[in-house]
């Protein structure tokens, strides 16, 4: 069977790229950075509510994140661990001067921040932080009804 080929005239249009591949592949590739830019604004991944301190002052060096959340959890570096758990990988932290910031849940009782702190005394880093959120400066002004 032979084919007649199909000629078109130089007045058609279509001669040019078909666009719709290009166009959705530039879609996806919006979207797809517009959601992993929405799940990394988030500080850390772990929402905590920290308490608040005047004196709280920002921490830049070398530094481990341990977060305890309200339900609990105690996550290193992001990722959910126990309290053995988090022994393991304090003892993989080469840099024994690491700042280690541990940022708890204002619920979160006391004495489990201080088994926290404890077992990162144990594994040998001394420098602890204690994440806070920047509260506005108290009134020193204050008058005592005289």
């Amino acid at each position: 069977m032979k084919f007649k080929p199909v000629r078109m005239s130089k007045s058609a249009s279509g001669g040019g790229i078909d666009l719709t591949p290009i166009v959705d592949v530039v879609f996806n590739l919006l979207l797809f950075f517009a959601v992993t830019l929405s799940f990394a604004a988030t500080s850390g991944g772990i929402n905590v509510n920290l308490p608040s301190a005047s004196s709280a002052d920002p921490v830049e060096a070398e530094q481990v994140t341990v977060n305890m959340t309200q339900d609990g959890k105690l996550f290193y570096n992001d990722q959910n661990v126990d309290i053995e758990g988090l022994a393991a990988r304090l003892k993989e932290v080469k840099n024994k001067e690491s700042i280690i910031i541990i940022r708890a849940d204002n619920t979160v009782p006391h004495g489990k921040v201080v088994q926290v702190m404890d077992t990162v005394k144990a594994e040998g880093l001394s420098k602890i932080a204690i994440a806070v959120d920047q509260a506005p400066p108290a009134d020193s002004t204050h008058d005592n009804g005289q």
